[in-house]
C-alpha cells in the first residue's frame, strides 16, 4: 500500500503558535539539521482546511524529501550564510533515522507550551493515497483514520501531547500538485525574533509592479504591506507567486533589515483546493464552498458595517461581506434582487451565514426605478398613490390608473457582470487572487 517516493519523505505540523515559531522556520532548521542527507526536490508548504477551530495560524504543515541525491543540484535556500541545494532526483534515507533528528529539532524548538500547539512529525518511503489530502483541505479528519493509512505505508511517526499534528503532516506528505504556486520566504536574525520589523513599503511596491507573476504582495486599499506577518515570528517577509524564477528575483528587491535565511517552497497557496461546489442545503459550519445563487432581497448594512444580502438556490442563507473587506462591501451594497452570482466562501454555524471570499457576478437585472406619478388623461393633473400595488388616483376628478403607468427609467448599474474580491489583508492563503486568474502559470522549477 501506499506510493514509492525518490526519496525519505518527512513531515511536521502544528509547531508555532500565536506568540511565536513557525512551521516553515522549522523546515529552514531541520535542513540544517539534515545536513547528512540531500534534499530531493523542493520543500513543499501545504495549506490545508481554513476553517479547523484549533488552528494556531495559518493550519500550514510541511514536507521535505531526504535522502542521496543524484545528478545536478540547484539552490532553493540559504543558511548561516551556507546555499541550501536540493537535487531533482535521489534514493531514499532511513525513516527512522530522519524521524529522530526532526523530532529532537520538534522537542527543542515547538511551542508545546501553547494550548492549542500538539506537533506530529512522519516519516515514510512510501506516500499516502492522496485522498487523505483532499479530505484534510477541504473537512476534518480523525487522527485514528491517518494513522491506519500510515501503517498501510510502512510509516513511522511521532506525536507531541493530543498529537494532533500527525493530520497536518501526513496530510501534506499525500498531496500531489495538480495546480500548484511557489512561496520565497526570508527569516529574520533570531535576535530580532518578536520586534518590529523593518520592510520599506515603496520596495514593497517597486517590486510589486516590476513583476509579472507574484500576487498578494501590497495591500494598495489599505496602505498595507501584506508580504510580511503581523505575528512575532521569525518570518521577514513571504512572496508569493506563478513561478519560482521570478520569486527568487523578487526576494532580492525588498529593502530592509537584513535576511538571516531564505527557502523556496513549492505550495498549494492559491490554488482554492478546499472550495467544493454545492447546494446551500447541505451546507454545514466550517465549509468552504462555491455556491451559484440568486439575490432574494436588498442588502442589509448592519452595526458594525457589515453587509448581509439574502440569497437563494431554492434554499436561502445570508451571505456576509465584513467590515474589513472595506470596497468588497460596496459591490455587496449594489446587488439588487434577482442578480445572479456565484460565491464562494466558509460558513459560519450561528448565525448561520456564507462569509463571502469572492463573488462572480453573472447576470444583473436592470435597475428600474420610478421617476413620477401618471399624469391625469381627463385634467393633466399628477396622481395621487393609493398604496403600494393599489395603483393611482386624481385628486382633482377621481380618476384611477394601474400601478403600470407610473412612469418608470432604467437607472444604470454601479456593478458589471465579472468577478469581485476582497483587498490583499482580507484574503485567505487558499484564496486564488484574479491577478493570478488572468494569467498562465509559468512553470520553470
Amino acid at each position: 500500500m501506499g506510493y514509492a517516493v525518490p526519496g525519505t519523505l518527512v513531515a511536521f505540523d502544528d509547531t508555532d503558535s500565536p506568540d511565536g515559531m513557525c512551521t516553515t522556520y522549522l523546515a529552514v532548521l531541520a535542513a540544517k539539521s539534515l545536513e547528512g542527507y540531500d534534499l530531493i526536490g523542493l520543500p513543499r508548504l501545504v495549506r490545508l482546511n481554513p476553517n479547523i477551530p484549533w488552528k494556531t495560524r495559518g493550519n500550514a504543515a510541511i514536507c521535505l524529501s531526504v535522502g542521496r541525491g543524484a545528478g545536478p543540484a540547484e539552490k532553493c535556500g540559504e543558511v548561516d550564510g551556507r546555499a541550501v541545494m536540493y537535487y531533482r532526483r535521489g534514493s531514499p534515507a532511513n525513516p527512522r533515522e530522519v524521524l529522530d533528528v526532526v523530532a529532537s529539532l520538534i522537542e527543542s524548538k515547538a511551542e508545546v507550551d501553547c494550548e492549542n500547539t500538539n506537533p506530529g512529525v512522519v516519516a515514510t518511503n512510501r506516500r499516502p493515497s492522496p485522498s487523505l489530502y483532499w479530505r484534510a483541505v477541504r473537512g476534518v479528519v480523525p487522527l485514528q483514520d491517518v494513522e491506519r493509512e500510515l501503517r498501510g505505508c510502512g510509516a513511522v511517526w511521532r506525536k507531541f501531547k493530543n498529537g494532533r499534528g500527525v493530520i497536518g503532516a501526513a496530510s501534506a506528505i499525500s498531496w500531489r500538485p495538480r495546480d500548484r504556486t511557489w512561496e520565497v520566504i526570508a527569516y529574520r536574525s533570531e535576535d530580532r525574533f518578536g520586534t518590529p520589523r523593518s520592510v520599506d513599503p515603496q520596495s514593497v511596491i517597486e517590486m510589486d509592479k516590476a513583476t509579472n507573476a507574484t500576487f498578494n504582495n501590497y495591500d494598495y486599499e489599505n496602505g498595507h504591506v501584506a508580504i510580511s506577518p503581523g505575528s512575532p515570528c521569525p518570518i521577514l517577509f513571504g512572496i508569493r507567486g506563478d513561478s519560482a524564477e521570478e520569486l527568487l528575483t523578487a526576494r532580492t528587491m525588498i529593502r530592509g533589515e537584513g535576511q538571516a535565511g531564505w527557502m523556496l517552497f513549492l505550495t498549494n497557496q492559491g490554488t482554492e483546493e478546499h472550495l467544493v461546489d454545492r447546494r446551500i442545503a447541505s451546507l454545514s459550519s466550517g465549509d468552504s464552498a462555491r455556491v451559484r445563487v440568486r439575490v432574494v432581497s436588498p442588502p442589509v448594512t448592519i452595526h458594525g458595517g457589515h453587509v448581509i444580502v439574502r440569497v437563494s438556490d431554492g434554499d436561502e442563507i445570508d451571505a456576509a461581506f465584513y467590515e474589513p473587506s472595506r470596497g468588497f462591501r460596496e459591490i455587496a451594497r449594489s446587488l439588487l434582487p434577482g442578480d445572479r452570482l456565484v460565491l464562494s466562501g466558509s460558513v459560519r454555524g450561528e448565525p448561520r451565514a456564507l462569509n463571502v471570499e469572492k463573488m462572480k457576478i453573472e447576470h444583473l437585472v436592470d435597475d428600474v426605478r420610478k421617476v413620477r406619478n401618471p399624469v391625469c388623461k381627463k385634467c393633466g393633473k399628477s396622481m395621487g398613490s393609493m398604496g403600494s400595488g393599489q395603483g393611482f388616483r386624481c385628486k382633482k376628478c377621481g380618476a384611477k390608473a394601474a400601478s403600470a403607468d407610473a412612469v418608470l427609467e432604467t437607472v444604470r448599474r454601479k456593478v458589471a457582470p465579472g468577478w469581485y474580491e476582497p483587498p490583499v489583508s482580507s484574503r485567505r492563503h487558499l484564496h486564488k487572487p484574479l491577478r493570478r486568474m488572468s494569467r498562465v502559470a509559468i512553470n520553470k522549477i
